[in-house]
């Protein structure tokens, strides 16, 4: 089974998602919600983990490719 690429402008979205809910953190800790910032930390979290994984995947299957 041919494994396939994951889109670049997703791999992006994501990582302006990532500083999307950074921001929300940031927000919310100046303000005193310290669930919220939880919250937002560990999804931004989630999402940079994501990309980075996105990127490595792509890295790996243009190397198997070549």
């Amino acid at each position: 089974m041919d494994r396939t690429k994951i889109h670049p402008l997703i791999l992006i979205s994501l990582f302006i998602n990532a500083i999307a809910m950074g921001m929300f953190a940031y927000e919310n800790n100046n303000e005193n919600n310290i669930g919220y910032t939880v919250t937002f930390i560990i999804i931004c979290l989630l999402f940079i983990a994501l990309t980075i994984y996105g990127i490595v995947r792509n890295s790996k299957i243009n190397r198997t490719n070549k």
